[in-house]
Order: structure tokens, then sequence, then C-alpha cells
């Protein structure tokens, strides 16, 4: 019972927003203390042009050359995951990087990153994203994450529609999560419509634990997915699965802009 005290919590004090632009501080400082984060914000990745910009930081204002910041969040390897994938799913950056390949965080060493996605289109990925040092992210916390995902991406979407007086141009309502392509004529054993959601998030860049919570399945469901994957497509590793997979046609073109 309290852990759905502490989720209304954070669900009132996200309705409590009533400025120009969701979220305010107060629900990323809301959210930051919630997780036990470092530091928290709210990020909008313009993926077709210049314009990523960051607000609502919390504790303090964080001072960087936009067109830094720019370079450096559509590169970052979560925003290329949700780029590809179009998949509004909180994730961890452990979940799609390996520790090398983790772009560092001024003044945390080894930092850890939560992202809760607001809106991921083909245009913008607008995101909060919770920083801290230490200790990664649990498993519980991924889960209140996912627990709050619809509620701050519906209320975004919602004063976007509304057009929240003073609000800066807002993109479209968050389109659902593109499903896996349908077997091409010809593909030798098709893929079950499972099978073919998970190699489609596979070639997305995600983890085993990842693609779990986003199907809902359990870890070991998605390892029996993959096996079959392999065994149909006649190969042994991920690389290779999507690459037969693109050849039959099974997986969409990357986006491009990743």
């Amino acid at each position: 019972m309290s852990e759905y005290r502490r989720v209304l919590s954070l669900v009132t004090e996200m309705l409590r927003c009533v400025g120009a632009e969701f979220p305010d501080k107060a629900v990323t400082g809301f959210l930051r203390e919630n997780f036990d984060a470092r530091f928290a914000l709210a990020v909008d990745a313009d993926l077709r042009g210049g314009g990523s910009r960051h607000w609502a930081e919390s504790p303090g204002v964080i001072q960087v050359n936009p067109g830094e910041f720019h370079a450096y969040v559509v590169r970052h390897p979560l925003a290329r995951v949700y780029g590809r994938t179009g998949a509004a799913v909180p994730l961890r950056l452990s979940d799609v990087a390996a520790p090398g390949a983790r772009p560092a965080v001024e003044g945390i060493a080894e930092a850890r990153v939560l992202a809760i996605p607001l809106t991921v289109s083909p245009a913008h990925i607008r995101a909060i994203v919770l920083v801290r040092g230490g200790a990664d992210f649990t498993d519980h916390d991924v889960w209140l994450a996912c627990q709050l995902q619809p509620i701050l991406g519906g209320i975004d979407a919602l004063r976007a529609r509304l057009g929240a007086a003073g609000a800066c141009q807002r993109p479209p309502a968050p389109a659902a999560a593109h499903g896996p392509l349908p077997a091409a004529a010809g593909a030798g054993e098709c893929l079950t419509a499972r099978e073919a959601a998970v190699l489609d998030l596979m070639a997305g860049g995600l983890i085993t634990g990842a693609i779990a919570r986003q199907l809902r399945i359990s870890p070991r469901t998605v390892s029996k997915h993959v096996e079959s994957i392999y065994r149909k497509f006649g190969t042994h590793d991920r690389a290779s699965a999507i690459l037969r997979g693109q050849a039959l046609g099974l997986l969409r073109p990357p986006s491009g802009h990743a």
C-alpha cells in the first residue's frame, strides 16, 4: 500500500504543474528526490534540426552551450535507441550501452542515467532524465518509472493539444510504438508475432532485460524467443540475426538520424 501512496503523491505533484511548460522544476525536483537522483531535467532532443534544449533543471540550472548540448543529446545511446524503436518506455543507460560506450556526465565519474520518455516521434524525443552517481537505478526504480510514464506522457500530450499559455511549440502527441513489419514472401519459416517484436527491439539496441520490460514478459521468455529466432534464421548471434532480419525485409531500415 505504501508504494501506491508513493505513486499517488507523484501523480498529484504532476497535476499541480500549472506553468507554461510541463514538466516544471517542481515536478523534476519531486522525481529527483523520489528516485534518489543527483539531478533531474527535462530534455527535448530535436532529431531533425538543431533546436535541442533542456529546462526545469533540479536542483540548479545546468550551464551548457546549446550547440554542444544538441550534439551530445542526439548522439546519446538512449536517444539512438528511442529514435530507432519509437518506444516510449523508461530505460537506464546501462540497458542499452556497455560501460565503455557510456558518455560521461560532467561532475559524475560513473554517471547512472534513467530516462522517462514523454514523447517519442521521428522529429523529437522529449523526456525527463534522472542522473546519479554510485549504484545504478534498480529494477524497482524502472518499475516505478513505468507506472508513471503513461501519466507523464498523457499530461504532456494534453497540455500540448490545449496549447498552454506561453508554451513553446510542441511536437505532436506521442505515436504508438511501431510494431514489427510483416514477414516477407518466401522468407522461409515465419517468426511469430512475439518473436518479430523481440527481433525488432533487438535491432533497436535493447538488451534482454529492457526487451522484457517493453513486452511485459520475463527475461527468460525473451531468451527463449531469441533462441527460436536463431534457430529459424540459422544464426548464432544477435548481429547475424539482425542482418538476416533486414535481408528478409522483417525490419524497418534505420531512421538515419541516430
